[in-house]
C-alpha cells in the first residue's frame, strides 16, 4: 500500500510540474499552435487578453488518477503565474453530467480569483465519464464569453475516456463521440486550440484520443505516466508552443538554514519576471532583493512564485528557507509584450498575410528586414535584445518541398537578410526570432515567384577585322536573364549577307570565313523553363587598311582641333588715349590714357577703363562697348548700343566690329547725343612706362 501511494505522490508532482513546464501566458501569453494555419492567423496581430477554459473530468475514477488533487493546484498556478489584469478564466467539471462550471471571470479582481479556486476545491469525484459532454460544456463557454482581439484557448485534464457504467441513461458513446467531433470542428472554425493533458496512473489513458483531439485542433496532448516521459514533454512545449521559455536558474537541496543564491535578468525590456520555485514541500521563507519596487509573491503547499515587474538587467538575490534535505528547482520565466515585424523590401514589400500573393522575380536577391515591436507600435531599442536573439527567414514551398533556413543579421538596429527564391511558384515566409528566454514567430506571408524571358542587351553590334581571321564571342554579351538561368542558344537562319560564318558552340558564337562587309544573325535564348527572346545580331567587318585610314583621318581632325582650342591666343598690347570733347555735365574732363597690357584678360569694356581713371560721367552704355585683342597687336572694338561710333570714316553698325591699328582714330558719340569721346590707339614705346592715376604699367 505505501509503494501504491508512494508511486500516486511521484505521478502526481509529474503531472504538476508538467502543468508548470506548459502553462505561463501573462503578458507574452500567446500559446502558439502546431497547427500551421493557426499559427498564420495569428502573426503579430497583438492580443488584447486571453481566456482559458480548463475542462475537468471529476469522475470517480480520477480519484486514484490524482489523488492528491494536483489538477486544482496546477489551475491555481496557471492564475498566479498569468497577467491578471488581461486573463479570464473559466472551468468545467463533468462526470456523466456537468457537475459545475464558471463562465469566462477576470481574475484582476482578487475575491474572483479566489472563488473560482475553492470552486474548485471542493468539487466532489464520483459518477462515470462523459468526454464529449464535457468538452461542449466548454466550447459554449468559450464562444459564449470570448470576443475579438482576445485569444482564447480550451485545456482538457482526463483520461481520454468515455464511460457510462451498466446504464448510459438518455446519452450513448456515440453522442459523446458526436459531440467531440463537434467540438473539433468548431475549434477549427473560430481558431483556438484544445490542449490534452492525460492522467495516466494504471496504463488505461486514451492516448488516441487525446492526441486527436489536439492535433486536429491545432493543440498538443502530453501524457504524464512516469518521469521518463518529462524531457519528450518539455522539447515539444518549448520548440513549439509556448513563447516564453521556463530557464532553469539552480536545484539546490535545503539545509533548514535560510540559503542564497544570484538570478541573473538578461534584459531590461522584460514585461514580469517570474522566478518560480518548486519543492516538494511547502517552502517556509522566500525574500528576494531587487531594484524594482513591485515584487508580488505567491505561495502554495508545491509551490511559490515571485513576480518581478518592469525588473531592471542585472543580479537580483534570492533567499529561501526550506525544510531540511528537500529539493527546490528554481526556474525564470520572464514575460515580454513584443512582437515580431518583417519586411520583404527593394522593388516589393509587404508587412501583412493576405489571399494575393506578392509577385517578383525568381532567382533575384531580396532583401529582408525585421525587428521588434512595442506594444505602442514603437520600435524596440533595447541592444541587449536584439543582441541575445537568433533570427532566421523560413522559407516554404507551397506544394511541399524542404523549409530554407535562411540566417539574418542584426546591423544598424535591423536583422537583415537576402534571398533569391530558387525556382517559379508560391512560397510561405514566415521570421523567426529565438533567444535562450522566449522566441517569437512572425505573420506568415506568401509570395509567388515569376519567371521571366532572357532579355537582349542595347549592343548587338560585333566589331572584326578581317584580317585577324576567325572569331568567337560569349553570346551572354548579348543577352541575360533577369532570373539568372543557365541560357541556351539557337541560330535561328543562316547569316544574310556574306560577311562571316557563324555557329553555336554552347553559349560561344563561331565566327569564320571573313570578308569585309555586313552580316546579320537572328539569335534565339532560351531559360530553363522555356521562356525565349530573339535578337538580330550585327557582325561588321574591315579591312585592317580601311582602319588605318579612318584612325589617320580621325586623328588628323582630332589634331586640328586641339589646335584650334590650344592655338596660342592674342593679349592686349597697346594703349588707349582719350579726349572728351563734349560732356553732358559740361564737366571738363583731361585726357586720359589706358595701357591696355595692365588689363588682366583679352576683354575690357569702355566702362572699365572710365573707372579706372575715376571718369564719372553717367554713361551706362559704355558697358556694352567692348574692346578685345586682335592679331599683330591690333584692338577690336564691338558695341550693342544706340551710339554713334565712327571709325575713320566707317560707322559701325550695332553688334558690328572694327579693327584698329596703331593711329586709328574712334569717335564715339553716346546715347545722351550731347556727350562725345574722340579715342587713339597707339603702342607703348619700348623702354618707357606708362603711369595712370591708379595703374602702372611697364613698356616695351
Amino acid at each position: 500500500m505505501e509503494g501504491l501511494m508512494f508511486r500516486m505522490r511521484k505521478l502526481g508532482i509529474i503531472a504538476f510540474m508538467t502543468f508548470v513546464l506548459f502553462f505561463q501566458i501573462g503578458s507574452n501569453g500567446v500559446i502558439w499552435t502546431v497547427n500551421q494555419a493557426n499559427a498564420a492567423s495569428l502573426g503579430t496581430v497583438p492580443v488584447e487578453g486571453y481566456d482559458a477554459v480548463f475542462v475537468l473530468d471529476t469522475s470517480y475514477s480520477m480519484r486514484d488518477t490524482d489523488p492528491e488533487g494536483i489538477a486544482a493546484e496546477v489551475i491555481n498556478m496557471f492564475m498566479d503565474l498569468s497577467d491578471a489584469d488581461r486573463t479570464r478564466v473559466g472551468f468545467v467539471a463533468y462526470n456523466h453530467h456537468v457537475v459545475a462550471s464558471k463562465s469566462l471571470t477576470s481574475i484582476a479582481v482578487a475575491a474572483q480569483k479566489s472563488q473560482i479556486q475553492q470552486e474548485i476545491r471542493t468539487l466532489n469525484r464520483s459518477g462515470y465519464t462523459d468526454l464529449g459532454l464535457g468538452l461542449r460544456k466548454g466550447s459554449e463557454l468559450l464562444a459564449a464569453g470570448t470576443s475579438k482581439g482576445r485569444q482564447p484557448f480550451m485545456i482538457l485534464l482526463s483520461d481520454g475516456e468515455t464511460d457510462f457504467g451498466a446504464s448510459s441513461g438518455y446519452r450513448s458513446k456515440g453522442d459523446s463521440s458526436n459531440d467531440v467531433s463537434s467540438v473539433i470542428k468548431s475549434a477549427q472554425t473560430k481558431g483556438y486550440p484544445v490542449y490534452t493533458i492525460g492522467l495516466n496512473h494504471d496504463g488505461t489513458v486514451n492516448r488516441q484520443e487525446l492526441e486527436r483531439i489536439a492535433s486536429q485542433t491545432g493543440g498538443a496532448s502530453f501524457i504524464t505516466s512516469s518521469a521518463e516521459d518529462l524531457p519528450e514533454i518539455l522539447n515539444r512545449i518549448f520548440a513549439s508552443q509556448i513563447r516564453s521559455k521556463l530557464v532553469p536558474v539552480a536545484a539546490i537541496t535545503t539545509t533548514g538554514e535560510m540559503q542564497e543564491l544570484t538570478v541573473d535578468i538578461p534584459d531590461s525590456s522584460m514585461e514580469e519576471a517570474n522566478l518560480v520555485l518548486l519543492s516538494e514541500h511547502p517552502l517556509q521563507e522566500t525574500q528576494l532583493y531587487s531594484n524594482s519596487e513591485n515584487v508580488r509573491r505567491y505561495k502554495s503547499s508545491r509551490y511559490a512564485i515571485l513576480k518581478i515587474e518592469h525588473p531592471q538587467a542585472g543580479k537580483v538575490k534570492l533567499k529561501l528557507r526550506g525544510i531540511r534535505g528537500d529539493l527546490v528547482k528554481i526556474n525564470l520565466l520572464g514575460s515580454y509584450r513584443l512582437e515580431a515585424e518583417a519586411t520583404m523590401t527593394g522593388n516589393k514589400e509587404t508587412q501583412t498575410n493576405g489571399n494575393k500573393p506578392v509577385q517578383l522575380l525568381k532567382g533575384q536577391a531580396i532583401p529582408f528586414k525585421a525587428q521588434l515591436l512595442l506594444p505602442d507600435g514603437q520600435r524596440l531599442t533595447d541592444e541587449a535584445v536584439y543582441k541575445s536573439l537568433q533570427a532566421n527567414i523560413m522559407v516554404t514551398p507551397v506544394k511541399g518541398g524542404t523549409s530554407k533556413k535562411v540566417p539574418m543579421t542584426y546591423k544598424l538596429g535591423f536583422f537583415q537578410a537576402e534571398y533569391a527564391f530558387p525556382l517559379t511558384g508560391d512560397y510561405t515566409w514566415q521570421l523567426s526570432l529565438d533567444s535562450p528566454q522566449w522566441y517569437r514567430k512572425g505573420a506568415v506571408h506568401t509570395v509567388h515567384a515569376a519567371n521571366a524571358a532572357p532579355q537582349a542587351l542595347k549592343d548587338l553590334t560585333i566589331r572584326l577585322v578581317k584580317e585577324d581571321g576567325n572569331a568567337r564571342r560569349s553570346l551572354s554579351e548579348f543577352f541575360a536573364d533577369p532570373n539568372h538561368d543557365k541560357l541556351t542558344y539557337k541560330l535561328d537562319s543562316g547569316a544574310s549577307g556574306d560577311a562571316a560564318n557563324a555557329e553555336i558552340n554552347d553559349t560561344d558564337l563561331l565566327l569564320s570565313g571573313l570578308h569585309t562587309g555586313d552580316s546579320e544573325l537572328k539569335i534565339t535564348a532560351t531559360d530553363s523553363e522555356g521562356a525565349s527572346s530573339s535578337a538580330t545580331l550585327t557582325v561588321s567587318v574591315q579591312s585592317r587598311y580601311t582602319a588605318i585610314k579612318w584612325t589617320v583621318a580621325v586623328s588628323v581632325v582630332v589634331a586640328a582641333l586641339l589646335y584650334w582650342f590650344l592655338r596660342p591666343k592674342p593679349q592686349f598690347a597697346g594703349r588707349i588715349e582719350g579726349y572728351f570733347l563734349a560732356t553732358a555735365s559740361g564737366q571738363e574732363i583731361p585726357v586720359k590714357s589706358w595701357p591696355l597690357t595692365s588689363f588682366p584678360g583679352r576683354k575690357v569694356s569702355l566702362q572699365e577703363l572710365f573707372r579706372t581713371l575715376d571718369v564719372h560721367e553717367p554713361l551706362p552704355e559704355a558697358e556694352r562697348i567692348v574692346f578685345s585683342a586682335g592679331k599683330k597687336g591690333t584692338l577690336v572694338v564691338k558695341h550693342d548700343t544706340r551710339c554713334a561710333l565712327q571709325h575713320g570714316k566707317v560707322r559701325i553698325g550695332r553688334n558690328k566690329k572694327a579693327v584698329l591699328e596703331y593711329s586709328d582714330k574712334l569717335y564715339i558719340t553716346f546715347e545722351d547725343g550731347v556727350t562725345e569721346i574722340e579715342l587713339r590707339y597707339k603702342a607703348i614705346k619700348p623702354n618707357t612706362s606708362v603711369y595712370t592715376d591708379h595703374i602702372q604699367a611697364p613698356t616695351g
